[in-house]
């Protein structure tokens, strides 16, 4: 049986030209990037909290946004969508694992980055940002990305300087589960 109708390939067949993939010189691969949109998948756990509505930051250790508060997130890899990232993703950088029904995409947006954890100038990503909903006793366990997080209310988030792109996120979340994601799944 084949991975896909639409490859020749099998799944191993293609994991295996993956593996054989070789590193581009820097040079070449910052012009690239310069030219190019990453793909990337974000998330937002969002919770009731000893505060009420609140929404988790991470800040970052590294560039891009490095020292920023800003999502956790990170490369859409081949094969993937932007959901299997975003679920990949939260386990790795904050150690959960998202139930599905709890999730939902709420913007794609092009961002500039300006600068790279790699050297060179800035690049773009296309970003798919998910808002996560998670239990007010969630245990988070960061990986080495990022340095702290920390839970916002919505008032908070103005006493800090963000990215537009933050800003437009957090204006697009849900503060009612159940109805946003009931509706959501009707449609």
């Amino acid at each position: 049986m084949r991975y896909d109708p639409f490859y020749p390939e099998s799944k191993e067949e293609i994991q295996a030209i993956a593996d054989s993939r070789k590193f581009i010189p820097k040079e070449l691969f910052t012009q690239i990037r310069e030219w190019s949109h990453m793909p990337t998948a974000d998330f937002i756990p969002t919770r009731y909290g000893p505060r009420g509505y609140e929404f988790l930051l991470a800040k970052r250790r590294e560039a891009p946004w490095a020292g920023q508060w800003f999502f956790a997130g990170g490369r859409i890899l081949p094969g993937e969508v932007s959901q299997e990232a975003m679920v990949r993703g939260c386990v790795r950088e904050l150690g959960f694992t998202p139930e599905g029904v709890n999730s939902k995409f709420i913007l794609e947006q092009s961002i500039y980055n300006p600068e790279c954890a790699h050297g060179g100038k800035g690049y773009f990503t296309q970003s798919f940002c998910w808002q996560v909903w998670v239990e007010a006793d969630v245990k988070i366990s960061l990986d080495s990305t990022q340095s702290e997080y920390r839970w916002f209310t919505p008032e908070e988030l103005h006493d800090f300087v963000h990215s537009v792109y933050v800003l437009k996120a957090v204006a697009h979340l849900h503060r009612e589960p159940a109805r946003d994601y009931a509706s959501a799944m009707m449609c």
